[in-house]
């Protein structure tokens, strides 16, 4: 009896007595899907960064000997090659391992990219409003007329394809929601009573934004980073295997993916590793993403 009355005060009082770090950090013990996608990811950056070592071939070193050797799992594989070989004999793990390193790089650069743009065209435009403003919202108007995907594939093509090309164009493609999110934070914010006394004793407008608005706008561009990852990765992934992106040798999942297509009736793996590898990179980022949103969320959102 005593325990059942006392409990809901001992939870509110848990509750009243965490910071606000503490209930991120218990939102997150309790969050499998941010556990699970944070896990992959960091398993995947890791499998990047360590690709020289962790690969057992080349991906580059061919052997037209040892041609379309099934997975270890199928009829024919062997542990010499786990996942098999292409049609030029190049070992599949290993182009599966230095893969992950386009994809993880071109996806971060690309999302750092126009994460830089975009807050930056917010901020301005947010705080400032009238002719900023304007303008910030004529360059969006005509961002979002513009098919991104096919402007990507023209551009790559025109400049011509190279990893440092595709970072370029596909950051310069996806600002508008890091633009979108921090003018509308920013002109609630620069209403807010500590911006107002910040400015009465005479901060300036770049300390303001710096020190007062931008700290307070980092869990939502976080959140956005990491969905803007995901989005990149596929447009990266799209590019490569229509051929405008990526360019052989180098080992990339969309063009592992085109490379496969014309075998994929007779060896599916060529397919469905690479589409696979693919998909759990782009889920775990879209959860990862999610679960920020969730742990960080001020109504306590699970």
């Amino acid at each position: 009896m005593t325990a059942a009355s006392t409990s809901p005060q001992q939870m509110a009082g848990d509750i009243i007595d965490l910071t606000p770090r503490e209930r991120m950090i218990k939102k997150a013990k309790s969050h499998r899907g941010l556990q699970f996608g944070g896990a992959v990811v960091l398993i995947m950056t890791l499998v990047a960064l360590l690709a020289p070592v962790i690969a057992p071939y080349s991906p580059f070193e061919q052997d037209l000997a040892k041609r379309l050797i099934s997975p270890v799992w199928a009829e024919g594989g062997s542990w010499e090659h786990i996942f098999g070989t292409d049609q030029l004999g190049r070992d599949y793990l290993s182009r599966l391992i230095y893969g992950a390193r386009v994809s993880m790089g071109v996806g971060f650069g690309a999302a750092l990219l126009g994460c830089v743009l975009g807050v930056t065209i917010g901020l301005v435009a947010g705080y400032l409003g009238g002719r900023a403003d304007r303008a910030a919202s004529f360059l969006l108007t005509c961002q979002l007329a513009l098919p991104s995907l096919l402007l990507a594939m023209a551009l790559v093509f025109f400049v011509g394809a190279s990893i440092t090309t595709l970072i370029v164009v596909l950051g310069c493609l996806h600002w508008s929601y890091y633009m979108v999110v921090t003018r509308t934070m920013t002109r609630q914010i620069r209403e807010l009573e500590y911006v107002s006394a910040a400015r009465s004793i005479g901060s300036t407008d770049r300390q303001i934004l710096f020190y007062e608005i931008l700290p307070n706008l980092s869990n939502q561009i976080i959140v956005v980073f990491s969905l803007e990852m995901a989005v990149v990765i596929i447009h990266e992934a799209a590019l490569s295997f229509l051929g405008v992106g990526v360019q052989p040798p180098t080992a990339s999942w969309g063009l592992m993916i085109a490379e496969g297509k014309e075998a994929m009736y007779f060896k599916p793996y060529l397919v469905a590793i690479p589409g696979a590898a693919l998909f759990l990179l782009v889920l775990a980022v879209n959860l990862l993403g999610d679960g920020i949103r969730d742990i960080t969320a001020p109504e306590g959102r699970n």
